[in-house]
């Protein structure tokens, strides 16, 4: 995304403003759903980070999958269940939290 935005610094920033504020709010709460589904063609998303090459690619990278949500296309991130599958539910949470941190090494740059 770095690349593809390298001569609009004010998009960059934005878009790497927005992916922060959205991986914050998961580490912080990720038992909260409606922070892990992002509506593919909801206006905002598009704006800030959507229509940006890389963009969508780095939910993909997080682990997000497109999904129909009540019939929505949404990128959607699904919580192992933890009781059953701590394993997989770590390794779900740490790439999270990965991701907040590249976003934001990247915001610092």
């Amino acid at each position: 995304m770095r690349e593809a935005l390298k001569d609009d610094r004010a998009a960059l920033d934005v878009a790497l403003g927005s992916l922060y504020t959205l991986f914050k709010q998961i580490v912080r709460k990720p038992e909260e759903i409606n922070f892990r589904r992002v509506r593919r063609d909801h206006p905002k998303f598009v704006e800030d980070i959507g229509r940006h090459v890389g963009g969508r690619e780095v939910l993909i990278a997080a682990g997000f999958r497109l999904e129909k949500l009540d019939g929505v296309p949404c990128f959607f991130s699904r919580e192992p269940h933890i009781e059953s599958d701590m394993d997989g539910w770590s390794d779900w949470f740490d790439t999270l939290k990965k991701t907040l941190e590249v976003v934001e090494e990247e915001l610092l740059k």
